[in-house]
């Protein structure tokens, strides 16, 4: 695993944004996902290395109650500075020994750098943790930013394939996986996150080179794996 600890991310976060979103992508695509997941509004979300809050606001503005959890204090400094006047809340936390088990009605990761490795096999222990956070019909959303050309290669992010993300979840009863170029979910909403989707999303980013992120639905059903 490539450790990027919090001491590197606190440097980063004191000199400003070290991720750009843009809203007017994520907004869409993050409503097609919890929609695909089938949440509600007002459903409890705990957003797992958030960072600087941005994804923990747009699940507020989309209706529902996100608890964000960082490693990195700079970090949550910024995202109560940033979202505090929003239904977001923060804390400090390791994301994989948090003292919330069993409260939540989703755990959103995205780009958790603990599934940063070379081989996902040795990630399970930290899955298992975070479905450990789920109510009772809970569901975790697994997202993952990648790019599936083979020839781009990153020395510190892991660029995990379709194949990766398929093979590993295929341990987790009920567990759906698919392949988002985000852009699509403008248009069709939670109708993307398809298999027919997955394919073509899949094939222009092994052919063009544009990144994308993997997407797992896990639910909680799921904690004892095959």
């Amino acid at each position: 695993m490539i450790n990027i600890g919090s001491c590197y991310y606190d440097e980063a976060y004191r000199h400003g944004k070290v991720f750009s979103y843009r809203r007017w992508l994520y907004k869409p695509f993050l409503r097609a996902l919890v929609g695909k997941a089938n949440l509600r509004a007002g459903c409890s979300v705990l957003d797992v290395g958030c960072g600087q809050g941005f994804f923990s606001q747009l699940i507020a503005d989309l209706g529902f109650k996100p608890l964000g959890i960082d490693l990195s204090a700079e970090g949550i400094r910024l995202a109560e500075e940033d979202y505090g006047s929003t239904a977001a809340r923060f804390e400090v936390g390791e994301a994989l020994s948090l003292d919330h088990k069993g409260e939540f009605d989703c755990v959103f990761a995205r780009g958790l750098s603990l599934y940063n490795c070379k081989n996902l096999e040795q990630t399970h222990e930290v899955t298992k943790a975070l479905l450990e956070y789920l109510r009772p019909g809970g569901v975790m959303i697994f997202a993952y930013g990648t790019i599936l050309c083979p020839r781009k290669r990153s020395e510190s992010w892991m660029h995990h394939s379709l194949s990766d993300a398929r093979k590993y979840f295929s341990s987790y009863p009920g567990a759906k996986v698919y392949f988002s170029l985000r852009i699509e979910t403008l248009l069709f909403g939670s109708w993307a996150f398809s298999l027919p989707f997955t394919f073509s999303s899949a094939l222009i980013s092994r052919i063009v080179g544009v990144g994308g992120d993997l997407i797992a639905l896990v639910p909680r059903s799921s904690l004892e794996r095959t």
